[in-house]
């Protein structure tokens, strides 16, 4: 082969292998200095409330980790859509990153669309945290156990109500779930909020209602309500005297209220790597920890395939009793 066809064949592999260097050269540093500019964490959810301050828990600790601005943009309205739609719109170059709660599994089984499928428009990152449900009873009804509570509704049927902040709900679902698993005869009142709802157990209005334990908690203590089992198959260090559901007899009932962060499909794999590590040291710090015992949750890490699995069983699991109950949004 002529010397000067060697030299330009030479000359061609180098230009090719420092141009392939220099694309893996940008890419690992890109990874490295991910992130540049201030995250926009979306919250579809309204300011105040469990998600939006275990967000901003988590959003303070990552911006000190990050030297970077974490800051959470709220997106409440039509039940969570119109932020999650925002969210799974946005560019995935982990510079916007969204809340996914139980709520986002629900909308789309119970509405029948969504601008949004977390089996395919999300990325993954890790859960965070999870919060029990706890069932209350009011005070002057005569049961004082799960077990009490299912005889008397099967002996004097319709007697029992429990409330929720709307139809198609977690705390709906929550209260058609035991009435499926238990036999219950207890019958389906909805509020226009959650808090009307509470305030209408607190006033004897219905009987029963499942509430989160931050807010159920310091009610139970009172004795304001009498709070017969929480949701969860272990009992819950901030209510300890409490059975679980499960070992009253509901055998497998688990619902809990999950907080989650994912980012939009297509994420680069680098990226993904860097947030769900960073989110996982955060939330295994001592103080977030403290601080979602504050709010009576409890960190809960998973990784990005484990998240995915666990949204895919949450969703089988309201789509059952969505379909069971055949309810329907009012």
């Amino acid at each position: 082969m002529p010397r000067n066809v060697t030299l330009k064949m030479h000359l061609r592999a180098s230009v090719l292998l420092f141009a392939t260097c220099a694309l893996f050269g940008l890419s690992l540093a890109e990874a490295q200095t991910f992130p540049t500019k201030p995250i926009r964490l979306i919250a579809p959810y309204g300011a105040g409330g469990s998600y939006d301050l275990i967000a901003r828990i988590v959003a303070q600790k990552l911006t000190e980790q990050l030297g970077q601005q974490v800051l959470v943009d709220n997106r409440p309205g039509a039940a969570g859509r119109i932020g999650m739609e925002a969210a799974v719109r946005s560019a995935a170059d982990g510079y916007t990153i969204m809340t996914i709660g139980n709520t986002q599994v629900i909308v789309p089984i119970v509405y029948g669309k969504a601008p949004y499928d977390l089996a395919r428009d999300i990325t993954p990152l890790t859960t965070v945290a999870t919060i029990v449900n706890v069932l209350l009873v009011h005070p002057s009804l005569p049961a004082r156990s799960v077990a009490d509570l299912v005889s008397l509704t099967k002996s004097k049927p319709n007697m029992v109500r429990f409330g929720s902040g709307g139809t198609g709900g977690i705390t709906h679902l929550m209260g058609e779930y035991f009435k499926s698993m238990s036999g219950a005869d207890i019958s389906h009142v909805p509020y226009k909020a959650g808090i009307m709802s509470v305030n209408a157990t607190l006033g004897g209005e219905i009987e029963m209602i499942f509430l989160n334990a931050f807010q159920a908690a310091p009610i139970a203590q009172s004795a304001k309500l009498r709070a017969l089992a929480v949701t969860s198959l272990q009992r819950s260090r901030y209510l300890p005297g409490v059975p679980t559901l499960d070992e009253s007899g509901i055998k497998g009932y688990e619902v809990l209220e999950f907080h989650s962060l994912a980012a939009p499909r297509g994420l680069p794999t680098d990226v993904q790597k860097r947030l769900h590590a960073e989110i996982s040291k955060a939330v295994s710090s001592q103080e977030v920890g403290e601080k979602l015992k504050a709010q009576a949750a409890e960190p809960s890490l998973r990784s990005p395939q484990q998240m995915r699995d666990f949204l895919a069983a949450e969703h089988e699991k309201y789509d059952r009793i969505v379909k069971t109950v055949g309810i329907k949004p009012e």
